[in-house]
C-alpha cells in the first residue's frame, strides 16, 4: 500500500494548513487538487464531469475519498487515501454521499470548504439542500497556497518536464525544412514531446513567418527561407505541466532579428534577476513593461509570466495586480515576447526556482541565448 511520504506534493503541510484554517473539513474536488492531496492523476474528473471524486478531509483527522465504484480498484493501488466511500453512477448521487459522511463526521451543522472555482453550482446546491444547517464556502485559497512550495520530488518532475519539451522543440526545429506547413511541423512536434516523456500534449502553439505575429495553432502555410519560427507548447509529465517559449529562423539571423533579441534578452535577464523573495509579480510586471518601453518593443500583454505545476498558470502570476510576495520554493515562468501581427513575432519563456539566493534556471535545456538558426 502507498503511503503519503512517497507523494510528490506536501500532504503533511496540507494536512497542517487544514489543521489552522477556519475550516471544520474542506472537499478536494477539482483534477489539480485530487491528484496533489490523493497522489493519483484521475483524468476522468476532467473527461466526465458529473462522475464526481471528492476527497473530504476532517480538521485534525485522515481524509476520506468518495469515488466512482469503477475507480475503486484503481484508487487502492495508487493512492495512499484507503478509506474510500464507493457510489454508482446515475443510480447514486455523489454528493448524497458525500452529505451522508459529513453527517456521520458530526459536521452536519459545519463549516465546511469547497473549491470555488471548480465544483459548479448544481452540486453546491445539492450539498445545500442535503445539509441546510451547513456552512459552505470557498476554501481554494488554502489549496492554492500549499500548491505554490513545491517539494524536491516536485521540482524533479518539473525540471524533467521542462527539459523534455525544451528538447523536443530543439529536435523539431532542426528538423525544419522549407515547403513543410506549420501544421505538419506542429504534428512532429507533438510526437516529439510524447517521445520525451509527456503523458499527453497540452499545448501546441506553433507559428512560422507572418503567423508568429498571432498566438494559434498552426496552419497548412509552407514554411519558406528566411521565416521566423515561434512555439509556445507544453506536456503534461506525470500530472504536471511544461510550458516553454522558444524561437528559431530556418536560415541566418537578420541584423533586425538579432537586435529585436538582444533586447528581449535584457528584459529577460532583467525579470528572471527579481523572482527574489519579498518581491511581489505587480513590481516585475511593471519593471516589464518599463523595460519595454525603453527599448522600443510593444508589450500589449495582461502578464508576464506565472507559477506553473498542476495547473499550467498558477500563482504567483507576472501581473498587475498581483500582491503575493515571492518565497524560496515557489517556481514561475517569465514569458518575454513580442508581435506585430500581420508581420512577426517573437517568444521566449523559461521556468526559475525562487530560493534564499540567486533565482535557478530549471528550463536549463536548449540554449536560448541567441536565436536558434536552422
Amino acid at each position: 500500500m502507498n503511503t503519503a511520504d512517497q507523494a510528490l506534493g506536501n500532504i503533511e503541510g496540507l494536512q497542517q494548513a487544514i489543521d489552522n484554517s477556519d475550516f471544520d473539513a474542506i472537499l478536494i474536488v477539482s483534477p489539480e487538487n485530487l491528484c496533489y492531496a490523493g497522489n493519483v492523476q484521475l483524468t476522468s474528473q476532467i473527461k466526465i464531469r458529473d462522475r464526481l471524486t471528492v476527497i473530504v478531509w476532517p480538521k485534525g483527522q485522515a481524509p476520506i475519498m468518495v469515488i466512482c465504484e469503477v475507480w475503486e480498484a484503481l484508487m487502492r493501488r495508487r493512492s495512499w487515501i484507503q478509506d474510500l466511500r464507493t457510489y454508482r453512477e446515475f443510480n447514486q448521487r455523489p454528493t448524497a454521499l458525500v452529505a451522508e459522511l459529513l453527517r456521520e463526521l458530526g459536521l452536519e451543522r459545519g463549516r465546511i470548504g469547497y473549491e470555488g472555482e471548480y465544483l459548479g453550482g448544481l452540486y453546491c446546491d445539492e450539498l445545500r439542500s442535503g445539509l441546510p444547517h451547513m456552512r459552505l464556502e470557498p476554501c481554494d485559497a488554502i489549496l492554492n497556497r500549499v500548491r505554490m512550495f513545491k517539494t524536491a520530488r516536485e521540482l524533479e518532475v518539473l525540471r524533467m518536464a521542462y527539459r523534455g519539451t525544451a528538447n523536443a522543440l530543439r529536435d523539431t526545429f532542426k528538423s525544419t525544412l522549407a515547403g513543410q506547413t506549420e501544421r505538419a511541423i506542429g504534428r512532429r512536434l507533438a510526437d516529439n514531446i510524447m517521445g520525451s516523456g509527456a503523458d499527453m500534449v497540452t499545448t501546441l502553439i506553433f507559428g512560422a513567418g507572418a503567423n508568429t505575429g498571432l498566438h494559434t495553432e498552426g496552419t497548412d502555410y509552407q514554411v519558406q527561407p528566411g521565416d521566423i519560427l515561434k512555439s509556445d507548447c507544453g506536456g503534461l509529465y506525470h500530472g504536471y505541466y511544461s510550458n516553454i517559449g522558444r524561437t528559431a529562423k530556418l536560415g541566418q539571423p537578420s541584423a533586425e532579428d538579432r537586435s529585436i533579441w538582444s533586447r528581449l534578452r535584457e528584459i529577460q535577464h532583467g525579470l528572471s534577476a527579481m523572482l527574489r523573495p519579498g518581491i511581489s509579480g505587480r513590481e516585475v510586471y511593471a519593471r516589464c513593461a518599463a523595460m519595454h518601453l525603453e527599448r522600443k518593443l510593444p508589450f500589449p500583454f495582461g502578464h508576464n509570466g506565472h507559477g506553473v505545476g498542476l495547473m499550467i498558470h498558477e500563482h504567483p502570476l507576472i501581473a498587475p495586480h498581483e500582491e503575493m510576495v515571492y518565497e524560496p520554493g515557489m517556481v514561475s515562468t517569465v514569458e518575454t515576447r513580442v508581435r506585430w501581427p500581420g508581420k512577426v513575432g517573437y517568444h521566449m519563456e523559461d521556468l526559475y526556482l525562487v530560493t534564499d539566493a540567486a533565482p535557478v534556471l530549471l528550463s536549463d535545456a536548449f540554449d536560448n541565448e541567441e536565436i536558434l538558426a536552422v
